[in-house]
């Protein structure tokens, strides 16, 4: 019976990661990593998989956000429903509700993969990296604005030019209050909004007027989110229709603590479709380039954990999310050629006679801190010349006979072409000093 060959594909929306994308992806990772470790989160791992219904709880994402649509659900063998981690704000949520003694303020951040089956295009996949911090526990200001200054720092470790878009669920609550629009209909008005750079003026009116919200009110909260001028500017107009507005108080109180941050912009048309936002929350974006999709989203969200709890208990709770494949994304827009090995010299033995000096003076290298690599598979030296060129190694170390007579190494710049022979001491210095 003739055998059918299989057709090899990736499930759509998913992607392989090969050398140069993960050493790219890992630098990303470690650089933000690095900033949450200076600003004192720790380290929380939950799993990939959740029951679904803390993935659907009505406190949670929400029924109608285009998130709930977007769950990739599964059954275990005892058929219970279970869903892929959509974000990691839930699961922490989750956590926190099931250790409720635990010490506060609770600084927490954690890297992995989340899953949404959504729409594709450049920089949004469905299964994707997210590099999270939340603090847990502190109500003001403060923690609010710590992860401004942690997408600020990252950005600018990086390299990357992005705009910190900012704004508060509770001003939008505030102006649907002054507008008068009906409560029932206020989380889809959200969603909406939420979708004004995507669809534009006319496509939210549309969805607004679908759901149930009078023409006249969606025409008011347009030109009251869509102000334009400076942050005090647009704060003072809308000053004029909320003349007490406890939200507008709390923006100008962050953006006092801000003020040495650069790029900052309030935007009240922002708006988080997610359902669980309550105060502060905002969104990056690239300057000057093909990717549209935000670099980060953070918000704070006081009400999910003791919802979770059944509203026994509150927990003030603010988070930061990188999105660190749309990261990657923009770093290589920005500079296609990436680093393919990590490797930093080659060491590479002429014979069989010199392999054992060859592994000790690489172990010796690797114990000085140097990732080192060795030739294993026995090529001539102009092949292993050329390996190491294709994968951007910057030195190779040559062990023949004599240098092992000698106890020397022949130490090869790839980007200069210059060589000299040298003892231990030596190439370190060589090493060292490129």
């Amino acid at each position: 019976m003739a055998q059918h060959s299989l057709e090899l594909m990736l499930p759509k929306g998913m992607r392989d990661l090969d050398p140069a994308d993960k050493i790219l992806q890992l630098r990303v990772l470690d650089t933000i990593r690095s900033v949450f470790e200076q600003y004192g989160y720790l380290p929380l791992e939950t799993p990939v998989v959740e029951r679904m219904e803390v993935l659907t709880a009505k406190f949670a994402v929400g029924e109608g956000t285009d998130v709930s649509k977007e769950i990739f659900r599964v059954e275990d063998q005892g058929d219970r429903e279970l869903g892929l981690r959509f974000d990691m704000t839930v699961p922490l949520c989750r956590y926190v509700a099931m250790n409720p003694t635990i010490k506060l303020p609770f600084k927490r951040y954690v890297m992995g993969q989340v899953f949404r089956d959504g729409p594709i295009k450049l920089g949004r996949y469905r299964e994707f990296w997210q590099a999270d911090a939340d603090i847990i526990g502190v109500p003001g200001p403060l923690a609010d604005a710590y992860g401004v200054m942690m997408a600020a720092d990252v950005f600018k470790k990086l390299g990357l030019n992005a705009t910190i878009y900012f704004s508060s669920r509770e001003l939008l609550q505030e102006l649907m209050d002054f507008i008068g629009i009906e409560k029932d209909v206020r989380g889809q008005a959200i969603i909406a909004l939420d979708k004004l750079k995507k669809i534009g003026s006319k496509g939210v009116a549309e969805e607004m007027r679908e759901a149930g919200v009078d023409k006249k009110k969606i025409d008011q909260l347009l030109e009251l989110t869509n102000v334009k001028g400076t942050n005090a500017e647009k704060i003072a107009f809308l000053r004029k229709s909320l003349p007490a507005g406890k939200a507008l108080d709390t923006l100008e109180e962050i953006l006092d603590i801000l003020s040495s941050v650069e790029n900052l912009v309030f935007d009240p048309s922002l708006a988080r479709g997610l359902e669980y936002y309550t105060g502060f929350f905002f969104e990056c974006f690239l300057n000057d380039s093909k990717i549209t999709s935000s670099l980060v989203g953070t918000g704070r969200y006081d009400k999910i954990i003791g919802q979770f709890l059944g509203g026994k208990q509150d927990f003030a709770a603010v988070g930061i999310s990188f999105g660190v494949s749309v990261i990657c994304d923009a770093l290589r827009e920005k500079n296609p050629e990436l680093k393919k090995s990590l490797t930093q010299v080659y060491v590479v033995p002429v014979s069989r006679n010199e392999r054992s000096y060859a592994l000790e003076s690489a172990r010796k290298l690797r114990q000085e801190g140097f990732y080192t690599d060795m030739d294993l598979v026995e090529r001539g030296i102009g092949k292993n010349f050329a390996f190491a060129d294709a994968l951007g190694i910057p030195f190779v170390a040559v062990v023949g006979e004599e240098e092992k007579n000698q106890q020397k190494i022949s130490v090869k710049n790839m980007q200069s072409g210059e060589q000299q022979k040298v003892d231990f001491e030596e190439m370190l210095k060589i090493l060292k000093t490129n």
